[in-house]
């Protein structure tokens, strides 16, 4: 049975919404979620550089795959570990991330400044609701990760500095890259 490793949810200009390590994932793993959400972001761009309808749909980093998704509402990013290839887990995974922001209490949220209340309230409806129905056919949900939440990517939306300084970062390199196209 697949397991969810990780999931990993971030916003167009790759500040993380959510990240959390359930599985094995965490002892590989980048110890700081920015600069994982900011490599996966700029990656994620990569394919768009070479044609428009190009997109990444996946990575093997170690024993894990890494999937990609695009969700709606505001074309946040969904990155999700599993342990084994399953893209039907995958697609029920995405589709159940993709519901709970659409949720009321989260479309109209700005994930660059939002409460510790709600991104609680967030979190406990990834983890009660959203997750468990979309592994509930796969063998269940389960956070295995044995260092609960203080996994070393386990993080919310609030905005520190390292986030500011990524954006910062990824403003340069959009410049650069309009640059290198021949845009002004």
């Amino acid at each position: 049975m697949p397991a969810l490793e990780y999931l990993l949810i971030y916003t167009q200009s790759g500040l993380p919404i959510y990240s959390k390590c359930y599985g094995t994932f965490c002892k590989t793993a980048f110890k700081q979620p920015e600069l994982l959400t900011g490599f996966l972001s700029a990656i994620e761009t990569i394919p768009l550089t070479l044609s428009s309808g190009m997109s990444l749909q996946s990575v093997k980093m170690g024993e894990t795959e890494m999937k990609f998704s695009k969700t709606t509402p505001g074309g946040h990013s969904v990155v999700i570990g599993l342990s084994e290839e399953a893209p039907d887990v995958a697609k029920e995974v995405f589709d159940a991330v993709s519901k709970a922001l659409a949720a009321e209490q989260f479309r109209d949220a700005d994930w660059d400044y939002i409460s510790s209340d709600l991104m609680e309230a967030f979190e406990r409806e990834l983890l009660n609701n959203a997750l468990p129905e979309a592994m509930h056919d796969y063998g269940g949900f389960e956070d295995r990760c044995t260092l609960g939440d203080m996994c070393p990517i386990h993080t919310t939306a609030t905005k520190s500095r390292k986030s500011r300084i990524w954006g910062s970062i990824k403003g340069k390199y959009a410049a650069l890259k309009q640059r290198m196209s021949g845009g002004s």
